[in-house]
């Protein structure tokens, strides 16, 4: 029998899909923050960073706080840990998604916090 095709936001379709099918076939899915979290990571270490980038930027324009937050944290220099993916801090990106946060979330103590310190 053919194989059967591979679960949405699984590893095999990260291997096997295209990156918009994949990617669209994970936000139908609706995963919760930590799975999606989990999915970009995979993403990020198999070096499939147009995937990473699309779901991050997907959910946090969706009005995700969580995913917005960490979005954010792989551009602001106090956060990054350097990946295949996100190489080098880029203030001007993170100040967005904190931008981003302030949005859904006025109150995001830390969003304001660190907007203040990327953009003086």
């Amino acid at each position: 029998p053919p194989a059967a095709p591979a679960a949405p936001c699984s590893v095999e379709a990260l291997n096997t899909e295209n990156e918009l099918s994949f990617v669209q076939g994970c936000i139908k899915q609706a995963p919760d923050s930590a799975t999606l979290l989990n999915v970009i990571g995979l993403a990020k270490s198999n070096k499939q960073c147009g995937v990473a980038q699309r779901l991050y930027a997907n959910r946090a324009q969706a009005g995700n706080v969580e995913v917005a937050q960490a979005y954010a944290r792989e551009y602001d220099p106090k956060y990054l840990q350097p990946s295949a993916c996100f190489t080098a801090p880029d203030n001007a990106t993170a100040a967005y998604w904190y931008e981003t946060i302030l949005g859904y979330q006025a109150d995001n103590a830390e969003a304001a916090q660190r907007l203040k310190e990327l953009k003086p």
